[in-house]
């Protein structure tokens, strides 16, 4: 499947309203090694649209780890669970980090 074109006008209103950090991790990409994406919150191969509000910023290792997947199984429940979206979800609401910022916590 190609990969979608996104706008430089719509990248940029993801950029800024991700004010520069990861939608999944909230790491800054001025402190990245690698270029951030502009990825599908639900994959096009899914059925996900090139929306504003179906995309959101992500760091290298976030996106890779997400790929095209909507949901995941819960290691403490073993049920499966939708991921985390940063269009309808709030990111304290779910996650913490450790006290030294090396690790999120759920």
């Amino acid at each position: 499947m190609p990969r979608a074109y996104i706008p430089v006008a719509i990248r940029r209103s993801v950029i800024e309203r991700a004010y520069e950090r990861c939608e999944y991790c909230q790491a800054r990409a001025d402190f990245a090694t690698e270029t951030f994406a502009v990825e599908h919150i639900v994959p096009v191969s899914r059925g996900g649209t090139d929306d504003l509000e179906n995309l959101a910023l992500a760091c290298s290792g976030c996106n890779s780890r997400k790929y095209n997947k909507v949901e995941a199984t819960d290691p403490t429940s073993g049920d499966t669970v939708p991921l985390f979206n940063p269009r309808s979800q709030v990111w304290a609401e779910h996650f913490r980090w450790n006290e030294d910022y090396t690790q999120i916590l759920d």
